[in-house]
Parts: C-alpha cells; sequence; structure tokens
C-alpha cells in the first residue's frame, strides 16, 4: 500500500520484518518492537537507519520525516 512501508527492525536478539503505516511515530515503532522482542520496559531504546548509526530518530516525529523505504533496515539498540 502507498501509505504503509516494510521495515526490518534489527536487535540483538534478531530481525523483525515488519509493516507500519508511514506516518507511524517512532516511539510507536520502538514500542512495537519492544514487545516484539520482550525487551525489558526500564531498557531505554533509540531508533536510527543502520547506514546512519549516530544519527538516533526523534520519537515524536514519524517514519515519514525520515525517508524510511521498503526495505530498509533500523537499528534498535539501548543507550
Amino acid at each position: 500500500m502507498a501509505n504503509q512501508v516494510l521495515v526490518n527492525v534489527k536487535t540483538s536478539e534478531g530481525i523483525w520484518e515488519t509493516t507500519f503505516q508511514k506516518s507511524t511515530r517512532i516511539k510507536d515503532v520502538i514500542l512495537g518492537s519492544r514487545m516484539h522482542f520482550r525487551l525489558p520496559k526500564e531498557a531505554k531504546l533509540v531508533l536510527c537507519k543502520q547506514e546512519s548509526p549516530h544519527a538516533d530518530f526523534d520519537p515524536d516525529r514519524a517514519l515519514v520525516n525520515y525517508n524510511v523505504i521498503d526495505g530498509d533496515v533500523l537499528l534498535l539498540k539501548e543507550v
């Protein structure tokens, strides 16, 4: 669908291929990933593109703000 994006969320636990609405906020992607991987609630997590591991996404912005496209690998990491 035109308003959805297929991404691969990568963590130390593995890779999760999933689809989100392009308007999904980063914090909601982190929440969904936390639940999928059963990560601890107290873990402070950030999301970024694999090719830009030091440019963490703002949790209140949407995937579309970061030009996330189908097939992008997003790193979910603990800080």
